[in-house]
């Protein structure tokens, strides 16, 4: 026998082994190798691009309500089930769950908690309907983002005569997956309110905080106001932003400038009229929902075309680019699960870094006979 076949398992020993150590709860390394040598050029993407269209969505959220009978009997909600994943927890992409909920006329939906953070982006709303989050309502008028981080007490309020309809998001395949699930009904429809507003973390979250407190950067009831977003959006007139995403601009954690949620980053992006995206791919998964315009979203091999109301699915390291085919621009609410994939180190971009890659602005001012150097005492960031 040749030293190269005494390299050679016996295939009848290997397998008897193997079904051996079975008994023993174990299994052998070289069981492994089809699954590293796939991993070889980085993951599979996990699931389909996919578009659920406004009109079809709508539609089967009013037979729902139908079906469901009088208000407060069940949640009308229906989740947006990605096509491509058969196995594992239910969502559009392998970690996020995106899907609408109609709170109907006069509807209370009771108050509980768990350990999956949520988002509502109000498609249909009304400044009178409100969200509370640990005790602090939170008005839901039409695109307004609320934010309802992990474990925290939720309830939802319509007291106008009207549908209140909104996007959910929830990081339900990441939490599921990792088990870390946790839930508990608070056991009335409502829980207690703060007091005053001087007393609500909302407040807290704005320009002028509380000297003697000690600030808290997580669990904050935030409502990103519409009205707010588009003043912001106005500052930043036609700036085209980056060749990949477009004006993509981050709802930010008021106090620290961190992403939006511990999990989940939300952003805003406004594609300009003819904007054509680079091709690109990361190791996150998104959602994202079209506020206003028309456009295409290449994923892969495919072009699926987007309006409003529309959400959409882009899986994770999936090569894709979009385009804006209308003459306004295409304004997109969109969900990333990069803020979790960064928290374990494995968030990689092609064909370029993209996200948080750039530096700000250069202070504009340089003097004409420089005492000092021209970086002198800025912050590493503001440095080229």
């Amino acid at each position: 026998m040749s030293d190269e076949n005494a390299r050679v398992p016996d295939p009848a020993a290997l397998t008897a082994f193997d079904n051996a150590i079975r008994d023993d709860h174990m299994i052998g390394q070289w069981s492994f190798e089809p699954l590293l040598e796939a991993a070889v050029g980085g993951p599979t993407p996990k699931g389909d691009a996919h578009v659920w269209p406004w009109s079809t969505a709508r539609a089967r959220l009013a037979e729902a309500s139908k079906t469901l009978g009088p208000a407060g009997v069940g949640r009308c909600n229906l989740t947006f089930l990605n096509p491509g994943i058969q196995q594992g927890p239910p969502g559009s992409t392998h970690t996020l769950a995106a899907g609408v909920q109609m709170m109907r006329a006069n509807e209370v939906c009771w108050s509980h908690r768990h350990t999956m953070s949520a988002l509502r982006f109000v498609i249909e709303g009304n400044p009178e309907a409100h969200t509370v989050v640990d005790g602090e309502p939170l008005a839901m008028d039409t695109f307004d983002l609320l934010i309802t981080p992990r474990f925290s007490w939720h309830d939802h309020h319509n007291p106008t005569g009207q549908e209140i309809v909104w996007l959910d998001v929830l990081d339900l395949g990441l939490t599921l997956s990792l088990n870390q699930a946790f839930y508990e009904p608070f056991g009335e429809a409502s829980q207690p309110r703060r007091p005053s507003a001087a007393d609500g973390q909302g407040l807290r979250a704005r320009a002028l905080r509380p000297a003697w407190e000690h600030p808290r950067r997580g669990r904050l009831p935030i409502r990103y106001a519409w009205s707010e977003v588009l003043d912001i959006l106005a500052a930043y007139g036609d700036t085209p932003g980056d060749p990949y995403d477009g004006l993509a601009l981050r709802y930010a954690n008021p106090i620290d400038g961190g992403p939006t949620l511990a999990t989940m980053d939300c952003w805003l992006q406004q594609l300009q009229p003819g904007f054509q995206g680079l091709r690109h791919r990361r190791t996150s998964s998104s959602v994202g929902f079209v506020v206003s315009g028309r456009g295409e979203i290449e994923v892969g091999d495919r072009t699926l075309a987007v309006g409003p109301g529309d959400t959409f699915a882009v899986p994770n390291y999936a090569w894709h680019r979009m385009a804006n085919t209308g003459d306004e621009p295409l304004r997109l609410f969109t969900v990333h699960d990069i803020p979790a994939i960064t928290a374990f180190g494995l968030l990689y971009e092609e064909p370029v870094a993209t996200v948080g890659a750039h530096y700000s602005p250069a202070v504009p001012g340089i003097p004409h006979q420089p005492t000092t150097r021209t970086d002198a005492m800025l912050e590493p960031e503001e440095r080229r």
